[in-house]
């Protein structure tokens, strides 16, 4: 398959790359980060089968311009795999206006901007595959992390949706609910999942006949440490 992924310089995305290239995939790699993306290629085991595109996915047209970019690389689109997003862990009394946008210029309006240009290339070949990233506070919030959870309510319903929207053009949307990951190098949290265990849900979707979507995923740590 040809596959995109947004957020892939670092962590979860990382991990997912690492994952699908070992199943034999073609990848696309957008960050912000050039270098991060260089480590990621060279951390997968088809690195000659892996482009990379630069970009800030806040800008629309840089977003659409990095999707088109990537598609003509590999030859096509097969899925597309929104995982770029920031964290916010910060009491709603303190969160600043600027935060606020920022957070949903990453988490939501990213994704949209990345769906919708990959849905033109899609929408074409009346087929596809589109993965969104959410995370457990997207179903189940927490205190301190109004914003995050707020953000990541909007790419559940934004799935959910989209889901049904788009079926009968033969394109299917699944919403992974990921819980605490170990996503940063100097995280040492080992009760967390890890990045590759997201990667490997999300093959887990792509096994499936196109006949057949998994909607809805969620993976949890089996343990949570206690203070």
């Amino acid at each position: 398959m040809k596959i995109i992924i947004t957020g892939a310089s670092r962590g979860i995305g990382r991990g997912i790359a690492r994952v699908l290239s070992r199943e034999g995939h073609s990848l696309g790699l957008m960050a912000r980060s050039e270098e991060g993306l260089r480590e990621t290629r060279n951390s997968t085991e088809t690195p000659q089968n892996t482009y990379l595109r630069a970009c800030d996915i806040q800008d629309a047209e840089a977003t659409k311009s990095g999707i088109d970019y990537l598609c003509e690389e590999m030859g096509g689109l097969d899925v597309l795999i929104n995982n770029a997003g920031s964290v916010l862990r910060k009491s709603v009394h303190d969160i600043s206006g600027k935060e606020w946008q920022s957070l949903f210029a990453t988490n939501v309006h990213g994704m949209f901007y990345a769906t919708q240009a990959a849905l033109r290339h899609m929408s074409q070949q009346k087929r596809g595959h589109i993965i969104n990233i959410s995370s457990i506070s997207g179903r189940l919030p927490l205190p301190g992390g109004s914003a995050y959870a707020a953000s990541k309510y909007a790419v559940t319903g934004f799935s959910e949706s989209l889901f049904q929207e788009v079926r009968d053009l033969g394109i299917n949307v699944t919403t992974i609910f990921p819980g605490s990951v170990n996503a940063r190098p100097d995280d040492n949290e080992e009760w967390k999942l890890d990045p590759h265990e997201i990667g490997e849900a999300c093959a887990q979707c792509l096994s499936y006949r196109p006949q057949a979507c998994v909607s809805r995923m969620e993976i949890r740590p089996s343990r949570v440490q206690r203070e």
